[in-house]
């Protein structure tokens, strides 16, 4: 058996299977690997996204009210003394329609990736687009993990954001993740809000304090270290079954 953390073997020796035969190499879905941009095209990428001057709040993977506690972030971020502007990435691109009503209710200046290049500085970008969260992802200053506010229960991977250094907010739902979530907050990776108001002034918090998320990066990061290899484990452990075998 190859369970992937320290609880799991501790449930298989209870269910009475011998220790010799519990093999703990860690989750292979922390082993990614993600390709860096440049400082040249990280920059023609916020060029395009319209982004201006100033810390970028990433939402990542957002679901239904999630965009709305992020405006709201935003907007105390700013009354703050923050110029800071907004990277809203949905879960599902589809939403874009109702993004963008609600972003023009709101009357600041916005653009669609899925438009193509914005015409100039934006408050909002949105990108509505598919297989760029990676690419995105390494523009934030800070990192909300969508599908984590209330009524969401289940979360978003909060694994990209930690391989990427960034440091990470979510909520209370991380219910998919919920031993990397408690993990990463243990570790002084990630910080948990109960709610969109508790969101938004973790936020303004972060976002008016370069060395707080600094140490949260850092965190992120070496927790990402520690915890990769997991597919080398397996596939040793794998290899010498089978050579035994043969």
């Amino acid at each position: 058996l190859l369970p992937c953390s320290a609880q799991d073997e501790a449930r298989f020796r209870e269910l009475g299977v011998p220790a010799e035969k519990i093999f703990t190499t860690g989750n292979i879905k922390l082993d990614v690997t993600i390709p860096l941009l440049s400082a040249g095209e990280r920059a023609n990428l916020r060029r395009e996204l319209g982004l201006p001057a100033g810390p970028v709040l990433l939402g990542s993977s957002t679901w239904p009210g999630e965009p709305e506690a992020l405006l709201a972030a935003l907007q105390h971020t700013r009354e703050r003394g923050v110029q800071c502007s907004l990277l809203l990435v949905p879960r599902h691109a589809e939403r874009r329609v109702e993004i963008e009503r609600l972003l023009r209710k709101s009357g600041l200046r916005h653009h669609l990736r899925s438009r193509g290049a914005a015409a100039g500085e934006v408050d909002v970008a949105v990108g509505d687009t598919t297989g760029e969260l990676r690419k995105l992802t390494q523009l934030a200053d800070l990192v909300f993990v969508g599908k984590s506010l209330p009524p969401h229960t289940e979360g978003q991977t909060p694994v990209e954001a930690a391989a990427l250094e960034k440091p990470i907010v979510f909520g209370p739902g991380m219910g998919n993740f919920r031993m990397i979530a408690a993990d990463l907050v243990r570790r002084g990776a990630a910080r948990q809000v109960a709610d969109a108001a508790a969101l938004a002034e973790e936020v303004q918090g972060l976002l008016r304090d370069a060395s707080r998320r600094e140490a949260l990066a850092v965190a992120a990061a070496h927790w990402h270290r520690e915890n990769t290899g997991a597919v080398a484990r397996t596939l040793g452990v794998i290899q010498d079954a089978l050579r035994k075998g043969a």
